[in-house]
């Protein structure tokens, strides 16, 4: 993949420039230059995708033609480019290109640039928008969470289960290796501490244990990835005495 600063898109084949095969007129037309489309607009990327976008733009009396995409922003950001492909059809200029997700999610901008025969430059512009696609996360829960036992020495360990399923094709199923995280909030206290963390086995359980140091209560906390939405457990109190 080639990578450019502003997305310059020229035509040129075997080293040199792609002219019109237009044929001469008697009466010469004035230079002239016009973006027709940006398809798809918005572009709409996906999560390891590339998505082409085509610019087609019209002509007249042009023999060269140049494309610059650019961000409208104050940071420098940079187009990831496909060997850039162009096709043209008498006063039809069609450019393609693609984006992906490292691309600058916002307004850009296309320029186009078409010069006749005696270097003469006429200009056009207009605006598109690039977004990432929105991918709706797979629902999650937490159940059978349990902090045992639910009397302690202060000092010992209390230990902690449950199960972290994922909703697919209208039931419940456990998921693996996903990182579960263990809090304790004591009584009269809105903040929840972290504890303790684990990971979920091939069946979705877990098992985590934490050293005793007073009465409250604890729960599990899945905050989720980039496929799954987070979820959170019941709570399970565990009253703690001596020294």
């Amino acid at each position: 993949m080639k990578r450019i600063a502003v997305g310059l898109l020229s035509a040129a084949v075997g080293g040199s420039l792609l002219l019109s095969a237009g044929t001469a007129s008697a009466e010469r037309t004035a230079l002239s230059v016009r973006i027709d489309n940006v398809s798809p607009n918005p572009v709409i990327v996906k999560k390891g995708e590339d998505t082409r976008v085509t610019i087609e733009v019209r002509t007249t009396e042009a023999t060269r033609v140049e494309l610059r995409l650019k961000p409208v922003s104050d940071q420098l950001r940079t187009l990831n480019v496909r060997e850039p492909k162009i096709i043209q059809e008498g006063d039809l200029w069609r450019f393609s290109t693609s984006f992906d997700e490292n691309d600058f999610e916002g307004r850009w901008l296309a320029i186009a640039e078409a010069y006749d025969k005696d270097g003469k430059k006429a200009t056009d512009q207009v605006n598109f928008s690039v977004k990432r696609e929105v991918q709706e996360k797979i629902a999650t829960r937490l159940t059978g969470f349990r902090a045992s036992p639910s009397r302690v020495r202060k000092g010992r360990w209390v230990y902690f289960t449950g199960r972290l399923q994922i909703s697919e094709s209208r039931s419940w199923h456990g998921v693996r290796n996903e990182k579960v995280e263990i809090y304790f909030r004591p009584p009269g206290s809105s903040a929840w501490k972290w504890a303790t963390s684990t990971r979920t086995d091939w069946q979705g359980g877990f098992r985590a244990k934490a050293r005793a140091s007073r009465n409250g209560e604890y729960r599990a906390v899945f905050e989720g990835s980039d496929r799954l939405d987070g979820s959170t457990s019941r709570s399970s109190g565990v009253r703690v005495w001596g020294r």
